[in-house]
C-alpha cells in the first residue's frame, strides 16, 4: 500500500479513455499546483476489448497485440497500474482457456498491474496460474450487510471494492481494514438499485455472447449528468474524502464512468483531481489536446 497520506485514485476506463488519463496523469506531473496535494492516479480499470471474462460493461471492438501492450506500456511508464475488470459472473471452467484474456494477463503479467475478481473459478485460476498479479475483490459481488463485507475483509485480497450503498452506512467507519477498502465515490445507477445484479449477469452472458444489451435493457440513470449523480445520497464528495473519510482511515476511491460521454468523464475528473480554481482551465486545455476540439 502506499503512504498514509496518499489518497488513490481508480479511474475508468484504460482502453477507450487512454488519451484522457494519460494527459491528465502528465498534466499532474507538469503542473501540480493545480492537483490537489498527495493524490495518486492508482491505476486505470476497464478491459480490453472482446474478453469473455470481462465484466460490468459489454467491450467490443477490434484491436491488435501491439496496441494492448502500447495501452499497458502507456500506463505502466507513467506508474499507474492496468486494472482487469475481469468480473464476469458466468465464467465456468471452460472459460479459462480463452486464448485473448489469458494474452491480456501475460502481456500485463510483470507485477505492476491488478485484477478484479467475481468468480470464485477465475480467482482460483489466476491465483495458480499468475501469481504476481494483486487480486481485488469486485462491488459486482454485491454485499451489502456488514458480517458478509467483515468476512471478506478477512480473506486474502488486496483491495475490497464495496457496493456503493454502504457509503452512507455509519457501520463502515466501524470496520477493521479501512485502508484495504475502495469506495465508489460517484456511482452513476440509482441508490440500492433493485436490478444491479441481474445487469450484471445480463452484461457477462452479453460479453461472452459478443452481442449488444438487448433493447428492453434499458436504465434510467445511464443518461444522467455528473451533476445529478451528485444528488446520490451515496455520492462522496472532495471534502468529505478529504475530510471524514480520511481521518477515519480510508485512502481508496473508485469513478464511475465506463460508460459516460467525453463531458462527464472531464467534469468527474477534474472534481476530484484538480482544485477548483482551475477547471476552467482545465476543461480548455483537455478539449483542445485530447479531443481536438
Amino acid at each position: 500500500m502506499m503512504q498514509n497520506d496518499t489518497i488513490n485514485f481508480y479511474l475508468p476506463d484504460f482502453y477507450t479513455n487512454c488519451n484522457l488519463i494519460c494527459f491528465i496523469s502528465d498534466l499532474q506531473q507538469n503542473l501540480p499546483e493545480c492537483f490537489y496535494p498527495n493524490v495518486r492516479i492508482a491505476s486505470a480499470y476497464g478491459s480490453f476489448p472482446n474478453c469473455i471474462w470481462n465484466g460490468g460493461r459489454v467491450v467490443l471492438d477490434y484491436i491488435t497485440k501491439d496496441r494492448m501492450k502500447a495501452v499497458i506500456e502507456a500506463y505502466n511508464s507513467r506508474g499507474i497500474a492496468v486494472r482487469y475488470t475481469f468480473t464476469n459472473p458466468l465464467i465456468e471452467e471452460k472459460h479459462l482457456g480463452d486464448s485473448l484474456c489469458n494474452m491480456a494477463m501475460e502481456l500485463a503479467d510483470g507485477g505492476s498491474n491488478e485484477i478484479l475478481v467475481n468468480s470464485p473459478i477465475l480467482e482460483e485460476y489466476v491465483r495458480e496460474k499468475y501469481p504476481k498479479y494483486p487480486i481485488i475483490s469486485s462491488t459486482t459481488k454485491c454485499l451489502y450487510d456488514l458480517e458478509s463485507i467483515k468476512a471478506e475483509m478477512e480473506k486474502d485480497y488486496y483491495l475490497v471494492v464495496l457496493d456503493s450503498a454502504m457509503n452512507y452506512s455509519e457501520e463502515l467507519f466501524k470496520l477493521d481494514h479501512r485502508d484495504r477498502m475502495e469506495l465508489i465515490v460517484d456511482h452513476f445507477c440509482q441508490d440500492n438499485c433493485p436490478r444491479r445484479k441481474t445487469h450484471y449477469n445480463i452484461l457477462g452472458k452479453c460479453q461472452m455472447e459478443f452481442s449488444t444489451p438487448p433493447a428492453d435493457f434499458t436504465c434510467k440513470n445511464i443518461d444522467r449528468e455528473f451533476f445529478q449523480i451528485m444528488e446520490n445520497k451515496s455520492f462522496i464528495s472532495t471534502d468529505m474524502i478529504f475530510g471524514k473519510f480520511k481521518d477515519a482511515g480510508f485512502r481508496h476511491f473508485k469513478l464511475d464512468g465506463r460508460s459516460y460521454l467525453p463531458h462527464r468523464l472531464i467534469a468527474s475528473f477534474l472534481y476530484y483531481l484538480v482544485k477548483p480554481q482551475w477547471h476552467d482551465q482545465m476543461w480548455q486545455v483537455i478539449l483542445r489536446e485530447v479531443y481536438k476540439m
